[in-house]
């Protein structure tokens, strides 16, 4: 299905958005790639803003935002496909609504740390990488940052 119809929401700590940003994280993350739940479920979404594009009604990419007023930062976590939606272009098509929100709430900078096979796809969307691989749950990972214009 063309990313056309993906229908994103977005919402602030726990709730329904949350409930369906889980889903999908529990299925990704601990499922697929063995990351310990204890690490995932880390007691910060009450904290976070979270979104969650939806295809007729069912979750299927979310991405986890924690905002700093103080530098104007948006950190970007837990960005998550379900694999039967993989390649459609939706985790790109939440991850620009993102980025228009920061645009529109006068952010200044965009940061997050990329699985190193996923630096590609955050590279077309404007980020760039910088400083070393560090792990994160065993998984090697880059610090990428978005200058908001």
């Amino acid at each position: 299905m063309p990313e056309k119809y993906l229908e994103v929401n977005h919402a602030q700590g726990l709730g329904v958005i949350n409930d369906a940003a889980l889903t999908i994280r529990k299925q990704v993350f601990i499922a697929e790639q063995g990351v310990p739940a204890t690490i995932e479920i880390d007691g910060l979404d009450n904290q976070t803003e979270h979104y969650v594009g939806f295809l007729a009604d069912k979750p299927v990419t979310t991405a986890r935002v924690a905002k700093d007023a103080a530098t104007q930062n948006w950190h970007i976590q837990r960005v998550a496909t379900l694999r039967d939606a993989r390649g459609n272009g939706y985790a790109a098509t939440l991850l620009k609504q993102i980025i228009t929100d920061a645009r529109n709430a006068h952010a200044q900078t965009l940061d997050l740390g990329a699985q190193v096979p996923a630096i590609g796809f955050y590279e077309k969307l404007g980020f760039v990488a910088e400083g070393p691989v560090f792990q994160e749950a065993n998984i090697d990972h880059r610090h990428m940052i978005f200058t908001v214009e």
